[in-house]
């Protein structure tokens, strides 16, 4: 990937392309579940559709986006969790599901790309705490 898409993605005023539908091919049902999975780890079976609808409210998703992975979380059996997830999500999870999002858009993320999008966090928090002398 050439600096000047990272720099896109990185900088610029970029809003995420909404997630249209789910693809239904092999490698984004995967992915699908994989995000369904991420996200029950993170707030809990029960509170996987109040997320989606966060995400629907933010314009990541659209409502057959939402209404796909609904139906892909029907086939889900909740785990047998003794304590369930608090149901709120950090910035970071937030971020890792706009990464679900874009790839189920068909865009690859590289490894530069993620090592970069850390990095730059990494910076940022750091220039915050100096700062603010968090």
């Amino acid at each position: 990937m050439d600096t000047s898409t990272l720099s896109s993605i990185l900088f610029e005023a970029h809003k995420p392309a909404k997630l249209e539908k789910i693809p239904e091919d092999p490698m984004s049902i995967i992915f699908t579940f994989k995000w369904l999975e991420y996200l029950s780890e993170r707030v809990g079976y029960s509170n996987i559709a109040n997320t989606l609808e966060f995400y629907y409210n933010l314009g990541w998703l659209s409502d057959k986006a939402v209404l796909g992975l609904l139906k892909y979380l029907k086939g889900i059996k909740p785990g047998a969790e003794i304590d369930e997830p608090s149901g709120n999500l950090t910035i970071a999870d937030h971020l890792v599901s706009l990464l679900f999002i874009e790839r189920l858009n068909g865009k690859k993320i590289s490894s530069e790309v993620l090592d970069r999008i850390e990095w730059e966090i990494r910076r940022i928090r750091k220039g915050v705490e100096q700062y603010y002398g968090v």
